[in-house]
């Protein structure tokens, strides 16, 4: 299932509303959570998702340093 940034959106809405045991229909499915860890967890997984669709990257930077010999 491809996620889409509406889908991110509305599981943030559903994190914000502070409900741990609910359901939420993303596109043609329903998922029912048991905590808000679990509704964190998957935020994770659909937000690296769709940053990755999106073709955002992370990119990490080193500093290099020498005494100058």
């Amino acid at each position: 299932m491809a996620w889409t940034q509406a889908d991110v959106d509305a599981l943030q809405a559903a994190i914000a509303a502070g409900k741990g045991a609910r359901s939420i229909a993303f596109q043609d499915q329903v998922v029912t959570f048991n905590s808000i860890d679990e509704m964190l967890k998957l935020l994770a997984v659909m937000t690296a998702a769709v940053t990755g669709a999106a073709g955002t990257s992370q990119r990490t930077r080193f500093a290099a340093t020498s005494k100058g010999v």
